[in-house]
């Protein structure tokens, strides 16, 4: 992992500008947002906490397994939820703030974390938070960008503290109480571009064109890693239980 002594330095943004244009382009890739569901839906139980809902882009998707409730750090993102989903509950918590847990009652036992963890600063203060919320027997889906080694300007951009690698986040969640239930690499083959665009053009955003090509070859990329799983590859998926 980086340490934040040795993450690049960035311009101060505020929450909005940080992720919503990432948002609003990831919102158009609606093969590679459906990878990620077929990717979690064996997992998903009926009663689902989804961290970091931003505009919603999982949202859609998971209010059709259960019922729903989202948290976001933002209270512009949560604002406009409401009018777009009236019938989910929505929170406004830092998953990294104590205060979280207030949500224990709630009796979760799925909570699902998409490209949420490698954003916060304190991951493993997040993940024990969670721990604490998730009902025993539920299961914690996580989702992060993977390989420390392709650390690079775009992640610095997007404000991530880090990639992961699979051992330090199998630890990570043991260390926060977890068990695994399974720890997988997903999208090889988008471990080229964010190499060229990241270490070697140094580029301090992702391509709008290139990431909608890229959703263009996502069903064909979804079925060669049914078959053939990827040693290594762009994301971690970890699916994680409390005992």
């Amino acid at each position: 992992m980086i340490s934040d002594g040795n993450r690049p330095q960035i311009r101060e943004k505020n929450i909005i500008d940080i992720g919503h244009e990432t948002l609003k382009t990831f919102s158009l890739t609606h093969n590679y947002n459906l990878w990620i569901i077929h990717l979690l839906a064996p997992y998903m139980g009926k009663n689902i906490l989804e961290i970091g809902c931003g505009i919603g882009n999982l949202t859609f998707y998971l209010q059709k397994f259960g019922k729903l409730s989202c948290i976001d750090i933002s209270d512009y993102y949560i604002a406009h939820m409401k009018i777009d989903y009236p019938n989910i509950r929505f929170y406004n918590y830092d998953v990294s703030d104590r205060s979280i847990t207030v949500l224990k009652k709630e009796g979760f036992d799925t909570i699902v974390c998409v490209n949420v963890l490698e954003h916060v600063r304190d991951d493993l203060t997040a993940l024990r938070n969670v721990h604490e919320i998730l009902d025993p027997g539920g299961r914690l889906l996580l989702y992060v960008p993977a390989l420390r080694q392709l650390y690079g300007s775009v992640d610095a951009d997007l404000d991530h503290y880090r990639r992961y690698d699979k051992a330090p986040l199998e630890s990570l969640l043991k260390d926060a109480g977890f068990e695994i239930e399974k720890l997988f690499y997903s999208n090889f083959l988008a471990i080229f571009g964010w190499f060229f665009n990241s270490k070697i053009q140094r580029k301090k955003e992702l391509s709008f064109w290139q990431t909608i090509l890229f959703d263009k070859f996502v069903p064909y990329l979804e079925k060669i890693e049914k078959k053939l799983k990827p040693p290594v590859g762009m994301t971690l998926v970890a699916i994680a239980c409390k005992a």
